[in-house]
């Protein structure tokens, strides 16, 4: 017998847990988290999670504002740990896209967001093992860092749990059935629901669910090969996060003596299946991030060359920003997918917006079909000031 679910939400991942948590404040037993496998244990637990407010869109400055404000007060508001670690963060550019910096700083300090720009000669100051050269300018946020992702997704779905909602998790959704322009039933491999809002967070494997009911959806999976460097005895303890835009890496300490580092914009032909979250880093990508890291920190020069690190994976739009929206063919389906690497540093956010269009109520931080899957057929994708990958 099919079981009934007011708000489904499918995918337990930082995502879909943040949606569950948010929608439980105000549904509780009425919501009904659907896992495939165990909670964060998908792309989420792939991630390197990092925690940063500098973008060039108000929109999603405004969604990474109400995110940071969670995270870093995360106990007090959620209960449970999202291992925030405040650290900063520097994003650093080419003279190139110096101008497009200090534009996004100021729009980010109107804002209320504690960020300024730095010299050159003052990013030293900061970070003494960096060589600057190449280098125009940097954004700096010292309230910025990182978190634990798995952890951050377990305490969503706890948190939620407590307030009624019911978190099943082992459970893969094989299809959803659409008839007359709703969503009838969803079938998993162990039985079968009939929800009265569907919403699909479930990255990566949003294209094949979307594929059960005739649907396309505009996202390509991308792999993001993470690196584990060891950093030398005398470049120790944690250090800032790091993205450098004119040498395409990004890096975060973890612990005391590594850091992790990825590629802001991974490269088209990075194309990947969803099942390749977790395999090891290839050989050539991680002597590709060698060179790159010891070139602008030299002390790297001297960590092991052995490999270590793995695949993670992005679910990106076409224009590197989210689709989070109701459908226009289906009136009771929510999408949120596309997150194109903003994912976690944005779930908080994302799990207000779709709660708030879950209830019919405008989202408090974009208008309605700002991130709407028929921006791209009608040709307004969202620019930015980079147009680089996961930085935008």
């Amino acid at each position: 017998m099919a079981e009934h679910a007011e708000f489904l939400v499918v995918g337990g991942g930082s995502t879909g847990t943040a949606i569950a948590y948010y929608l439980s404040l105000v549904a509780g037993k009425e919501v009904l988290l659907l896992e495939a496998n165990r909670v964060g244990s998908g792309q989420t637990g792939y991630s390197t999670a990092i925690i940063r407010l500098h973008y060039s869109t108000p929109e999603v400055a405004r969604m990474a504002l109400e995110s940071y404000r969670v995270f870093e007060r995360f106990e007090d508001l959620v209960g449970g740990s999202c291992g925030f670690r405040r650290v900063g963060f520097v994003l650093a550019v080419p003279e190139g896209l110096r101008e497009g910096l200090e534009r996004n700083v100021s729009m980010l300090r109107s804002m209320g967001v504690e960020t300024w720009a730095v010299s050159p000669e003052e990013l030293k100051d900061l970070m003494p093992w960096v060589d600057v050269e190449g280098i125009a300018a940097a954004a700096y946020e010292p309230g910025s860092g990182f978190a634990d992702p798995t952890e951050t997704a377990l305490s969503f779905a706890r948190a939620a749990a407590e307030n009624g909602a019911r978190v099943v998790e082992g459970e893969r959704v094989t299809k959803v059935v659409v008839e007359g322009g709703e969503v009838k039933r969803v079938l998993t491999e162990k039985g079968e629901y009939v929800p009265g809002t569907l919403i699909l967070a479930t990255g990566v494997w949003t294209g094949q669910i979307a594929s059960t009911f005739g649907r396309t959806v505009p996202m390509k999976v991308l792999r993001e090969e993470i690196g584990v460097f060891t950093r030398p005895e005398d470049f120790r303890g944690e250090h800032p996060v790091f993205a450098d835009l004119g040498m395409d890496f990004y890096m975060r300490p973890h612990g005391e003596a590594e850091t992790y580092v990825g590629s802001i914009e991974p490269p088209p032909t990075a194309l990947a299946s969803q099942d390749e979250g977790g395999r090891p880093i290839s050989r050539e990508t991680y002597m590709a991030y060698h060179e790159r890291i010891s070139r602008r920190f030299p002390a790297f020069e001297r960590s092991p060359h052995q490999p270590r690190g793995w695949t993670g994976l992005y679910d990106v739009t076409p224009d590197w920003h989210p689709v989070i929206c109701r459908d226009v063919e289906v009136s009771n389906l929510i999408w949120a997918f596309g997150l194109s690497g903003h994912g976690f540093k944005l779930a908080p956010a994302i799990g207000m917006s779709v709660r708030d269009l879950a209830l019919g109520k405008r989202p408090e931080f974009f208008e309605p079909d700002h991130f709407s899957m028929e921006r791209f057929a009608r040709g307004r994708g969202i620019s930015t000031t980079y147009g680089i990958g996961v930085v935008s």
